[in-house]
């Protein structure tokens, strides 16, 4: 008895940690490499030229959004998966659901940091339409990533209609990361700078409402 209440409790704490860590990879990364990496939209020469400048900052920043915090959704998303085994209440098959999608979050964000490494570290005058090539696969990598977080997303919400999860505020919080990621999704899969800036919006709701999820699991044994 003593065995089946512990161990939920050290998962769900370690769901509301990784989410912690989520936010701050993201947060880090982005401040130690601000302005240095190129951005949707550059040429190949620009995206070149920036790696080759600036390698140490873009290898930080792929480590830090794309491994730590791709780490840290993968725990959050397998702390979804166990809690849609232990609880019998509605919205179990969809808290799996969602679990898994988070999962398949993270692996494409290891997948990403995988591409990203391989840009960095062999961007040079010559190889500028490999380098480019890389880093829009990046970025299309990163718009199916994005529409995998807003299944995440959407699912959670619908398995928190009888409240099983998450409050009615982290609710509406999270149908709003839906409806943004989505629209930012589509932008990077189809290289859209239309759309592409629409991640400024989605990126904070989704640092904030990951780390509230992980919050919610812990709440919710």
């Amino acid at each position: 008895m003593t065995t089946t209440v512990t161990e939920p409790a050290a998962g769900v704490i370690t769901a509301r940690t990784a989410g912690y860590a989520h936010a701050a990879a993201w947060i880090l990364g982005l401040a130690v490499a601000w302005g240095a990496t190129p951005e949707a939209g550059d040429t190949y020469a620009e995206i070149t030229a920036a790696y080759a400048d600036r390698p140490f900052r873009a290898v930080a920043q792929a480590l830090l959004v794309h491994g730590v915090a791709a780490a840290g959704l993968m725990v959050v998303g397998s702390g979804l998966v166990d809690w849609a085994r232990r609880t019998g209440s509605t919205g179990a098959r969809q808290a799996g659901w969602a679990g898994w999608a988070g999962r398949i979050a993270g692996a494409l964000a290891c997948v990403q940091l995988v591409l990203e490494l391989i840009a960095v570290t062999g961007a040079g005058p010559s190889a500028s339409g490999r380098t480019g090539a890389l880093f829009e696969a990046v970025q299309r990598v990163d718009g199916v990533k994005m529409l995998a977080l807003a299944a995440l997303a959407a699912a959670v919400c619908a398995a928190s209609r009888h409240g099983a999860l998450l409050r009615r505020r982290e609710i509406v919080l999270g149908w709003v990361l839906a409806a943004t990621i989505t629209a930012s999704g589509i932008g990077y899969l189809f290289l859209s700078t239309a759309l592409t800036p629409t991640a400024f919006l989605s990126l904070p709701v989704l640092l904030i409402w990951i780390a509230v999820l992980g919050t919610a699991l812990t709440r919710r044994p």
